[in-house]
């Protein structure tokens, strides 16, 4: 009689993938605990920034709303130093300060501005009041370095073709002819579909130097 021969088995006897569940969440429950609990402290964290936020910037636009004075406009910025509110009043600050005669101060409320916030879209248009208080001023060399550099640093801004044509204006006005008449035709040439460029050929024909031809878009 030949002897019973036993199966061999191929594989494991068993598969219990809940086993292996049990035994993965055992080694690594430390390490998914933690993970879960910074995502869930993050998201916290966000939504009470989020509301935080959104409180502060309901509150600064009102008390921007009723500022009718410097001081009042002042009040916004030193109570909501971060919010887009207190960026306007700086604006209206810098504004009201200059149309008073006070350079000094219009210009501090402008590089006030810029420090808080410089990458603000009227950041451009702010170094441009800097340069128009210049040039009240008296002082037309710092004036146009300060043109100068709202064409490098902003050029994509509404600013830049503005400060272009204001440098020309400048230079105009000190009699540097053939520099002023470079300044208008740069303006045409760099920013044709601006106000300042239409501005500036009228200027290049009154000098009587035609305007360049843009080149096509």
């Amino acid at each position: 009689m030949e002897p019973t021969q036993q199966p061999v088995l191929q594989g494991p006897v068993l598969e219990d993938s809940s086993l292996e569940w049990d035994l993965f969440w055992e080694k690594n429950k430390s390490l998914i605990l933690g993970i879960l609990a910074v995502i869930v402290i993050g998201g916290v964290g966000v939504a009470v920034w989020f509301a935080y936020s959104s409180s502060q910037n309901a509150a600064a636009q009102t008390l921007l709303a009723e500022a009718t004075e410097i001081s009042s406009l002042q009040a916004v910025v030193d109570k909501f130093p971060k919010t887009m509110p207190a960026a306007d009043a700086l604006m209206q600050i810098a504004a009201a300060e200059r149309e008073a005669g006070n350079m000094e101060k219009s210009t501090t409320a402008f590089r006030e501005f810029l420090n808080r916030f410089p990458n603000h879209p009227l950041a451009g248009g702010a170094l441009l009041g800097v340069a128009m208080n210049q040039d009240a001023a008296g002082d037309a060399q710092s004036a146009m370095a300060t043109c100068q550099q709202v064409v490098t640093q902003f050029p994509q801004s509404y600013a830049a073709p503005f400060a272009a044509y204001t440098e020309a204006e400048i230079l105009l006005r000190g009699f540097q002819i053939e520099e002023a008449r470079r300044g208008f035709n740069m303006v045409v040439t760099q920013f044709p579909a601006s106000p300042a460029a239409r501005m500036s050929a009228g200027q290049l024909s009154r000098l009587g130097g035609g305007a360049p031809t843009a080149p096509p878009q």
